[in-house]
């Protein structure tokens, strides 16, 4: 698969939620071009974030950072196999 046909792919699940680090976080974007995703806390809970020269600047829910792909060619990164196999699945609103 291509890396443009697969990140195509991965936009598809922007809004979804996933266990990370013990939490759950949505995906937030995904940045092919650095080949990485940024998770977001879905609550609403901010955090101060720093400038370039670390000051504080402003408040926003904290993000996560994760790359796309591995160390070895054509290989995803541990860390996104990891995401993906802990997506959560929303309840049922089936009347039955």
């Amino acid at each position: 698969m291509e890396d443009q046909d697969f990140i195509q792919r991965l936009r598809k699940l922007i809004g979804c939620h996933f266990f990370h680090l013990g939490r759950e976080w949505v995906l937030h974007e995904v940045l092919g071009d650095e080949g990485s995703v940024v998770l977001s806390d879905p609550t609403r809970q901010s955090i101060i974030q720093a400038n370039l020269f670390g000051e504080p600047s402003r408040k926003r829910p904290e993000t996560v950072i994760l790359p796309l792909f591995g160390e070895q060619p054509d290989t995803l990164s541990d860390e996104l196999m990891e995401l993906l196999a802990n997506k959560v699945v929303p309840p049922s609103t089936d009347p039955d």
